[in-house]
């Protein structure tokens, strides 16, 4: 079995929830030692119940796993386990993490990542702000995460697909699924320039028990969340609620005190989340989060030196800096961005960059 059919057939086993599989891993280490482990050895574990045991050992319906590998190879996607290289750090690091994604598009390269979510039906004040905090952050280097849905969602992957970074979209349904209907063009757009993820099985239906677990990975995947337009009980605020939980920075866009929509965003504004207003305040207040990020990456012996050492000459724009060490220009943002905020370089008159003067 390849990769792909091999976490389908372990997450097509049934009752047995992501924590306890996830927790096996840790003792077999591969989807693979799992599966073929003696289910004496899985008993003496002691995390799984004696029903959970036998479902194991039984495995899953291999009609079900079939038609499953033929539908994500036919939609160009792929499944990535919590084992695997591609799996995303941020989210191995949250309560409950999805032992599986289901994949269609790129998670190279999404960090740092900020979440935009709200109403499904906003203002033209909320849609047109969440577009333009998208596309702006879009063009600094950030991942923007969202999830899909009418409305602050669609208007959030619209606006980054206008800048220069990549976006994702995450599912509550299968990936096969096309929901909402008329969204099906701007989620081909989003699997092009960033990805689609969602962790339930191809033909999951968008059954509404899954949209609010499916937003602890829209947090889970970024550094902050943003709470556009939202009513008090919502799907956002739920997202907002989980950003808590995972000790991640919480924004919230102020809205006119006479629409309903911005009782969400002022409520969280008065229990302590930061008022932002665009993606200049988004990025000042994330700034810190994102600078012990790249030291941790430093510290592992990871540089960003040869951009450094290009701008440490004539001042150059991203599209020249891409340019001259054969990198993707998605990628060259990114690093830029990272560099930026961490006060290595600077930008300066006609969208061109420089190395700080190590003497400031």
């Amino acid at each position: 079995m390849d990769r792909t059919e091999v976490w389908v057939t372990l997450d097509l086993i049934h009752g047995i929830g992501h924590t306890r599989v996830c927790k096996l891993l840790e003792i077999f280490e591969s989807p693979e030692t799992l599966l073929s482990a003696p289910t004496a050895k899985v008993r003496e574990t002691g995390i799984l119940t004696p029903a959970q045991v036998q479902s194991l050992a039984r495995g899953p319906d291999t009609r079900a796993v079939k038609e499953a590998v033929e539908a994500l190879k036919a939609h160009g996607a792929r499944a990535v386990g919590i084992t695997d290289p591609g799996y995303p750090e941020a989210l191995k690091n949250i309560d409950d993490p999805p032992f599986v994604l289901y994949v269609k598009g790129s998670l190279q390269d999404i960090e740092p990542a900020v979440a935009i979510v709200g109403t499904r039906s906003p203002s033209h004040y909320g849609r047109e702000t969440a577009w333009l905090m998208a596309r702006d952050l879009s063009d600094m280097g950030f991942t923007v995460v969202s999830g899909l849905a009418r409305g602050i969602d669609s208007a959030a992957h619209a606006g980054a697909l206008e800048g220069s970074t990549n976006t994702v979209a995450v599912l509550g349904t299968g990936i096969d699924v096309a929901y909402p209907p008329e969204n099906v063009g701007l989620a081909a757009r989003i699997a092009q320039r960033g990805a689609i993820v969602t962790e339930y099985p191809p033909g999951t239906p968008p059954d509404p028990g899954n949209f609010p677990r499916r937003n602890r990975i829209i947090s889970g995947l970024s550094a902050g969340v943003v709470v556009v337009e939202a009513a008090l009980k919502s799907g956002a605020l739920i997202t907002a609620r989980l950003a808590g939980e995972q000790g991640k920075l919480l924004m919230a866009v102020p809205g006119t005190v006479t629409n309903a929509r911005s009782q969400g965003p002022h409520h969280l504004i008065r229990q302590g989340a930061v008022l932002v207003r665009g993606a200049d305040d988004v990025v000042m207040e994330i700034a810190p989060q994102v600078k012990r990020m790249v030291q941790d990456v430093e510290r592992d012996g990871q540089t960003r030196d040869e951009i450094l050492e290009l701008v440490a000459g004539d001042p150059l724009s991203i599209d020249d800096i891409a340019r001259e060490l054969d990198l993707d220009i998605i990628e060259t943002t990114k690093r830029i961005s990272l560099l930026e905020l961490t006060g290595k370089i600077r930008r300066i008159e006609g969208g061109r960059f420089t190395a700080r003067s190590t003497n400031g």
